[in-house]
């Protein structure tokens, strides 16, 4: 970590002595993949001093979002309408002075962070007055060049490009002059090297084009513009088991009609004779009339991932059409599916995620089924999806706060068997008691009256303290603290509340009104919530307790309860939970107001916070 910052320090060192200064960092090739915006905020601090910047843009690790962070301290806000209208107000013109884009490898050079079209239109200057970016290799410089040619936010953007391993080569060393002063990077010698051999090496495509293309030659030998696909939804049709012949009948319609028309199938044969001149080892392939065929046939089955390995010149071929050369993964590089493989990388490499599924730390669960589609067809008979149901009885989450009453109050939450395999879930959690406790499963009833039981224990326990235990220094507010933690920061989950001070955690959409019913817990749920704090479900029990308004309290188990709003802030950190906890504390008389005269007409919970708190302050004046 410590070389990542030293990385950053130098290169806020080497543009100070600029003479435009910078507003926007761009880290094209994930060397700060490990450095958390927290460290870069304290970095900014150390440069540019607590003046200069007051916020610092960024994208959320866990859901890709918008974010902004205050430079003076830890407070984290989403950047939406309302903020950028905020800052507009504050600052006017002056906003891009005062906010620093730290804008990751997900994002290509910053083009999808939001409000730059309207800040233009309305300034006349762009959001971006310098950008530095830092590309690692071709594709990354590259990426520079193409959205530089779409961009309508950028065009008058200057950039500091920091590339790493140009080359050694005579044509790049020629290209790269010392440049003294702003370039147009369209004009730049060594930008047109580089990205004339990025497009050598990728023109071979990738399989979505090379299918295409038999589709274009298709209609053509048609003397029609659009094609009508036989083939409409691939997993139903491979759940069904009707895929095989649905593609053979697609591949066999193309491939009459492209190769019977002269003009058809002398371009598909041109092309690929044209492509294959780009690899050494398919030079010298002879593209006979049946060579053809047999690349046709392979290029429709590979698309639907019908296809079986040949184990000759066809596999070369196929995989070289793929665009991919070391396997048979098809490449794509639209920019949604550019986010998405990168966003896979960067989970993949990195080694914290990837402890949870060391065999330490697997449990296996298994069944067999000859027609899997027709299996999950009824719930009550899905064995698979029930035992990821079922929760777990040792605490993932355990946290203690003191109520305005003086008591001491402790929180349980349990996690589902499937929020366990999730990237939420730190490795040292699945230990050899939860495992053992899994490995006990023999039927759905006795498992779940287990936990049932081993909750009420634990509650009891917990009962018997009257002090707070130790923990990491909680928050100030209510005296929070965490006792344990075995979840990862800002997860994205779904909670049932079982009863005050016992929760079950499970994925985003695991609890839902659809699946409760075949749920282990669905006469113990009481409601149901998610991380931004939605009220997903109210139990007919719970709902008729709380139905008139007087008998909601911010003190009282149930969707408005103060506990549900520590524990998102412990969580997820979501504005509407720091809402509640303050006004809880500071003005909890006005927030109960509020909370009396809401009717609910807008839904449940404090995620409907304006209508509540518009209720209180009308009653208040």
């Amino acid at each position: 970590w410590s070389d990542e910052l030293q990385i950053l320090s130098h290169i806020f060192q080497q543009e100070a002595q600029g003479q435009h200064g910078f507003n926007v960092l761009v880290d094209l090739c994930g060397i700060f993949k490990k450095t958390s915006i927290y460290e870069v905020r304290d970095l900014v601090l150390k440069h540019f001093g607590p003046d200069r910047f007051r916020y610092i843009y960024h994208i959320d690790q866990t859901d890709g979002s918008d974010r902004v962070l205050y430079v003076t301290s830890d407070n984290d806000v989403q950047f939406d309408e309302e903020f950028y209208k905020y800052l507009c107000k504050s600052y006017d013109a002056d906003l891009r002075e005062k906010v620093f884009f730290y804008v990751d490898n997900r994002n290509v050079i910053g083009k999808d962070i939001p409000f730059q079209l309207i800040y233009q239109q309305h300034y006349n200057q762009p959001l971006f007055y310098k950008s530095v970016v830092l590309a690692h290799d071709v594709d990354d410089f590259s990426k520079i060049w193409q959205a530089m040619g779409r961009s309508r936010t950028m065009n008058d953007t200057l950039f500091a490009i920091y590339k790493s391993n140009i080359g050694e080569g005579s044509q790049v060393k020629a290209a790269t002059p010392t440049v003294k002063k702003c370039t147009d990077i369209k004009k730049h010698a060594l930008t047109r090297t580089l990205y004339v051999r990025n497009c050598t090496r990728k023109m071979v495509g990738n399989l979505s084009s090379i299918y295409q293309t038999l589709i274009s030659l298709f209609n053509l030998s048609q003397d029609r513009f659009y094609y009508c696909n036989e083939i409409v939804n691939v997993f139903l049709d491979k759940m069904e088991m009707t895929i095989v012949g649905k593609v053979r009948k697609h591949e066999e319609n193309i491939a009459r009609e492209v190769l019977r028309s002269p003009t058809s199938s002398g371009i598909l044969r041109h092309i690929l004779g044209d492509k294959f001149q780009k690899d050494a080892a398919l030079s010298t392939e002879v593209l006979t009339p049946e060579v053809v065929r047999a690349i046709l046939h392979d290029i429709v089955q590979h698309k639907f991932e019908q296809r079986v390995p040949s184990n000759d010149a066809l596999d070369k071929m196929i995989r070289f059409l793929s665009g991919e050369q070391n396997s048979q993964m098809e490449v794509s590089y639209t920019k949604q599916q550019q986010k998405q493989k990168q966003k896979t990388s960067n989970k993949n490499q990195d080694s914290d995620t990837m402890e949870l599924f060391d065999k330490a730390n697997q449990h296996m669960i298994n069944t067999e089924t000859d027609n899997y589609f027709q299996y999950t067809l009824t719930p009550k008979d899905d064995n698979i999806k029930i035992q990821l149901n079922l929760p777990v009885g040792v605490p993932i989450f355990k946290l203690a706060y003191t109520a305005q009453d003086g008591k001491r109050h402790y929180i349980n939450v349990y996690p589902t068997v499937q929020f366990l395999y999730s990237h939420h879930v730190k490795g040292e959690y699945i230990s050899k008691a939860v495992k053992q406790l899994l490995s006990t499963f023999v039927d759905v009833a006795s498992f779940t009256r287990q936990f049932l039981t081993t909750a009420d224990r634990i509650d009891r326990e917990d009962n018997v303290y009257k002090s707070a235990p130790g923990g990491d220094g909680g928050a100030e507010l209510l005296g929070m603290a965490v006792v344990v933690n075995g979840i990862r920061e800002k997860p994205v989950y779904s909670l049932a509340a079982l009863r005050e001070g016992v929760y079950v955690i499970g994925m985003k959409d695991q609890f839902n009104v659809h699946d409760l019913p075949s749920h282990p817990l669905r006469d113990a749920v009481q409601y149901i919530a998610d991380d931004v704090g939605f009220i997903l479900y109210v139990s007919a029990a719970n709902e008729a307790l709380s139905s008139a308004p007087e008998r909601r309290h911010v003190d009282s188990f149930g969707p408005y309860c103060i506990e549900q709003y520590v524990l998102m802030e412990a969580l997820a950190k979501p504005e509407v939970a720091q809402n509640v906890i303050e006004y809880y504390v500071n003005h909890k008389d006005k927030l109960q107001q509020g909370l009396d005269k809401y009717g609910e007409v807008q839904g449940k919970g404090f995620i409907c916070w304006r209508f509540i708190n518009d209720n209180s302050n009308r009653q208040h004046k």
